[in-house]
């Protein structure tokens, strides 16, 4: 008996020191599984704290975003504002398009386009461009160069071999008015190109070449050249390799019978606050040269399709702004700090059409009312201060 007795003691002990392992391996295994659970939910809380995170920045970055997009906006209502209030306050009669980094930010009519009939200037309005044109002359004659059909340091005696001192003028001469020719004195008489061009032969040389003077003579030369080599007008020529590249469909040119024409411009003095209805000139002697009339856009259109290359090369567009003389004048514009620009100015239109040297940036000033008071080369400055702010 002592001997089952102890056995039993024996066994007993060893069950109580099994279910201790077993209630220790429990307990370690809850611990494992209670530290594995605090592991994920704190990933978890990580994890949820840094999507937190990011969507704060992220709504934070949107709301900067927002604000400064708020802020161009306002900036920009700004400005067309102040340029409105700023042709307004100046007086401004006749129709303004300009652009900021290659966006219209204004296009619209000031004023009355015929008094008498009480209609407003708009942005459909036909002007005269008056010697603007020159500027598509010298496209052409520098798009026929590009084809090598001439070259602007041809001599004016290889196309019109009678030409006074005609060895030494050439083409480019004319474009850039360092002819030294006399020219003609316009009149309000019908004449052919053939009877002009006979006149600015007859009347011949008075300054030295190479030296400048703005005469529409030059350009009558220009125009004579072009048809003489194209065996075409200089209509037929300007409309299918100006107008049509460009997309200029609102253009045409100007007769007695321009005043009739739908949203046509009267021209006007202005003198003493009152406007006087002016005769406008005979236009066939000004063929080529001040003939032409068309609506603001359909300048801007020239502008825009010169300016990126659809009429004219790199070379010959530097060309054509690069000053022939101490004048600025290239061929058709001038070359001036602020604007690459060209005007014009016929019976009571005055036009002012000029882009910023990067091509970012337009103003055009069509005017239907000559004032001695306004001038639009100041108006350009003032404007292209509003439009770099």
């Amino acid at each position: 008996m002592p001997l089952k007795y102890k056995v039993h003691q024996l066994g007993g002990k060893k069950l109580k020191k099994g279910r201790l392992l077993i209630v220790l391996g429990v307990l370690g295994l809850l611990g494992v599984f209670g530290f594995l659970v605090n592991n994920v939910r704190q990933e978890k809380e990580f994890k949820n704290q840094e999507r937190i995170t990011k969507k704060s920045q992220t709504n934070h970055h949107q709301q900067h975003h927002s604000v400064k997009k708020q802020e161009t906006a306002v900036a920009t209502i700004d400005r067309n504002q102040q340029l409105d209030q700023l042709l307004q306050k100046v007086g401004f009669n006749g129709t303004a398009l300009i652009v900021k980094n290659q966006q219209i930010v204004l296009r619209k009519g000031y004023g009355t386009a015929n008094q008498a009939q009480q209609t407003a200037n708009t942005s459909q309005t036909l002007f005269p461009i008056a010697s603007t044109e020159k500027a598509l002359i010298a496209t052409s004659i520098l798009q026929l160069d590009q084809q090598h059909r001439l070259s602007v340091n041809d001599p004016i005696n290889k196309y019109l071999p009678g030409f006074p001192n005609g060895s030494q003028i050439k083409l480019r001469n004319f474009l850039t008015h360092t002819s030294g020719i006399v020219g003609r004195a316009e009149d309000n008489q019908n004449k052919s190109l053939d009877q002009m061009i006979a006149e600015i032969e007859h009347n011949g040389i008075h300054r030295p070449l190479g030296s400048w003077q703005y005469e529409d003579s030059n350009y009558t030369v220009l125009v004579k050249v072009l048809e003489k080599v194209t065996h075409e007008s200089f209509k037929k020529y300007l409309m299918q390799h100006i107008f049509k590249p460009a997309g200029i469909e609102t253009v045409g040119y100007v007769n007695q019978n321009f005043s009739g024409l739908k949203n046509a411009s009267i021209g006007y003095l202005k003198q003493n606050n009152q406007l006087t209805a002016v005769t406008i000139p005979n236009f066939s002697q000004l063929y080529g040269v001040s003939d032409m009339y068309m609506s603001v856009t359909s300048m801007y259109q020239f502008d825009w399709a010169l300016k990126n290359k659809k009429l004219l090369d790199a070379a010959h567009l530097q060309l054509m702004f690069t000053p022939g003389s101490s004048s600025h004048y290239g061929m058709g514009f001038y070359n001036d700090p602020g604007l690459i620009v060209n005007r014009g100015y016929v019976a009571g239109w005055v036009i002012s059409n000029g882009l910023t040297h990067d091509g970012q940036d337009y103003i055009l000033l069509f005017s239907n009312v000559k004032d001695k008071q306004l001038s639009l080369g100041k108006l350009n400055s003032e404007i292209l201060q509003i439009l770099r702010k």
